[in-house]
C-alpha cells in the first residue's frame, strides 16, 4: 500500500521509488491525481512536489490544493496521517476518503467518476470475500487482481498509470489473472515494465514486485521492460536508493536498448505472461578447482556409505 505499515499487505513505498513512479507518470498542473490505496499519501505528495511551482496563477494553485489530489485508505490510523501528512506538505484541502476501495462496484463508473493521474502501491497477498468479489466484472480472492481492475477502470481518457504489483501478477496464467491482463493489454497501453529487486519492501516484505506503467491511450503493441539492479543485495539496513533509477529515468522514453532493458512485441506474449526476464542477463557459472570437486566426491561418497551402513544395520 502507499505507505503504510506492515500489516494485511500493506507496508511503506520507499521514497525513491515513489519519485521514480512519478517522474515517469509526470502529473501536470490541471490534472487530478487518484491513489486509491493512499495509506500515508506519500505518492499524492510527491506528486504536489512534482507539479507545484512559484510560477503557478492563484487559480492554478486554488486547484492544485482544492481539486487536484484525491485518495482512499480504509484504515483508520493511516487515514488520518495521510491527511495530516498532506496538509503539513501545504495541500490544505486534500480530498482524502476513509473507505474501502474495492466497496465500488467499478461496472458503475462513468468517465466523471476517473482520474488523469493514478500513482498507486495497492496491497497484495490479501484474499477477499465473495460480496467483495461480486463489484467486480472478473471475480477473484486475490486483492492485489480486484485493485488492479479499480485502477484501470478508474482511468480517464488519456490518463496515465503507475502502479506496483507482485511478480505473480505478471506470471500467473489462471482464468481471472489471464483475463484482466487480456483486458489490459488490449484495451490500454502497457508501455513499460519495470523489475524491482529483491528486498525492496524490506522488512515490511520480500515479495518480489514490478512497476505496470499504461496509460488510456489505444491498445498495447509492444512493452520495454527495465530491470533495476543495484550493486548490493538490498536489505533493511541498505535499502535501495534513487540513484538506481538513474539508467531507466534517462533511457525510458527513448527505448534505448541496454544489458537491463530489452522490448518485447505483444504478438509474442504466450497466455498472457507477462513476466520480466531478462533475455540479456548471463548467468555465472561457478568453476570449481579439482581440489573443491575431488573433496565433495569424498563427502559424498562418505555420506552414502553411511547410509548404506544404516540400512544393512536394519535388515
Amino acid at each position: 500500500m502507499g505507505s503504510d505499515g506492515g500489516n494485511s499487505g500493506e507496508f511503506y513505498t520507499p521514497r525513491p521509488l515513489v519519485k521514480a513512479i512519478v517522474d515517469v507518470v509526470n502529473p501536470q498542473t490541471g490534472q487530478t491525481v487518484y491513489d486509491p490505496a493512499a495509506g500515508t499519501c506519500g505518492f499524492l505528495i510527491d506528486a504536489y512536489e512534482h507539479m507545484y511551482s512559484k510560477e503557478l496563477s492563484t487559480t492554478q494553485l486554488k486547484f492544485l490544493n482544492e481539486e487536484t489530489f484525491f485518495g482512499k485508505e480504509k484504515t483508520p490510523l493511516s487515514y488520518v496521517m495521510g491527511v495530516m501528512n498532506m496538509i503539513l506538505h501545504g495541500i490544505t484541502s486534500p480530498n482524502i476518503n476513509k473507505a474501502n476501495t474495492l466497496v465500488k462496484d467499478i461496472r458503475s463508473l462513468e468517465e466523471k467518476d476517473r482520474y488523469d493521474i493514478i500513482l498507486a502501491n495497492p496491497p497484495f497477498g490479501g484474499k477477499e470475500k465473495a460480496t467483495i468479489q461480486t463489484n467486480f466484472p472478473i471475480k477473484s480472492n486475490a486483492t492485489e487482481l480486484l485493485f488492479l481492475q479499480h485502477i484501470y477502470k478508474s482511468l480517464k481518457l488519456g490518463g496515465r498509470c503507475g502502479v506496483v504489483v507482485p511478480e505473480g501478477v505478471l506470471f500467473q496464467t489462471n482464468n481471472a489473472f489471464k483475463n484482466v491482463k487480456k483486458e489490459l493489454l488490449e484495451n490500454y497501453n502497457v508501455h513499460t515494465i519495470v523489475s524491482l529487486p529483491a528486498g525492496v519492501f524490506l522488512p515490511y516484505s520480500g515479495v518480489k514486485t514490478n512497476v505496470i506503467f499504461f496509460d488510456r491511450e489505444g491498445s498495447t503493441t509492444d512493452i520495454f521492460y527495465y530491470e533495476i539492479t543495484p550493486p548490493y543485495k538490498l536489505t533493511k539496513n541498505k535499502p535501495i536508493q534513487f540513484e538506481h533509477f538513474a539508467e531507466f529515468l534517462e533511457i525510458w522514453q527513448s527505448r534505448k536498448l541496454t544489458e537491463n532493458s530489452w522490448i518485447v512485441n505483444v504478438a509474442d506474449i504466450k497466455d498472457y505472461d507477462i513476466s520480466a526476464k531478462n533475455p540479456n542477463k548471463i548467468e555465472t557459472i561457478e568453476h570449481k578447482s579439482p581440489t573443491q570437486l575431488v573433496n565433495e566426491i569424498k563427502q559424498n561418497t562418505a555420506e552414502i556409505d553411511k547410509l548404506i551402513n544404516e540400512i544393512e544395520s536394519i535388515l
